[in-house]
């Protein structure tokens, strides 16, 4: 085996990796969405409404984006990865707009009137619902960091399926030079 095809099949696995593991964040944070959605529903504000939706649309083209990057590493397609090399920079671009926006949301200090009124409409939620209702400085945090590994995660898959894309066209030149 030369040096170029370990690092090709190195590369395909980092990349199948991170596709993965993007896979899984995807699926955690829509069914969070879509749990935080129902069990809150006309308990929380408009803005809060409006960050959840987004979170689950962005969840679920993460999802579908994620698909490429699986099927590309394993069928070794150049323009499947970099299809998904494409939907992970889109992805990463809006992620940040969005993210920020949701942070913005979850971090923003209700004035009292609002954090009075958020208290008596959380009070009767399980735990989990009532935390991110209430804002508690423990969701806050965790809200963060999940925000901060996809956003890792994503360079990661972007930087990675470049340099798989950058072997397949290697490996490909090497096929037409032992065929000439």
């Amino acid at each position: 085996m030369s040096i170029s095809t370990e690092r090709l099949s190195s590369f395909r696995y980092y990349l199948l990796f991170i596709s993965i593991t993007e896979l899984l964040f995807s699926i955690t944070l829509l069914i969070t969405g879509i749990v935080l959605l129902h069990t809150l529903g006309e308990q929380i504000l408009d803005v809060d409404a409006a960050a959840l939706d987004l979170q689950i649309f962005a969840s679920f083209f993460l999802g579908l984006s994620t698909a490429l990057g699986i099927s590309g590493a394993l069928q070794r397609s150049r323009s499947l990865v970099a299809m998904f090399r494409s939907m992970t920079l889109a992805q990463l671009i809006f992620g940040l707009g969005f993210g920020i926006y949701c942070l913005a949301v979850l971090f923003e200090d209700p004035e009292d009137l609002r954090s009075a009124v958020l208290r008596h409409k959380c009070a009767s939620m399980d735990r989990f619902s009532k935390n991110f209702c209430e804002r508690t400085p423990t969701m806050k945090y965790i809200t963060l960091a999940m925000f901060v590994q996809i956003w890792m995660i994503q360079l990661i898959g972007i930087y990675c399926s470049k340099m798989y894309i950058q072997d397949l066209i290697n490996e490909e030149d090497e096929e037409m030079k032992e065929h000439h």
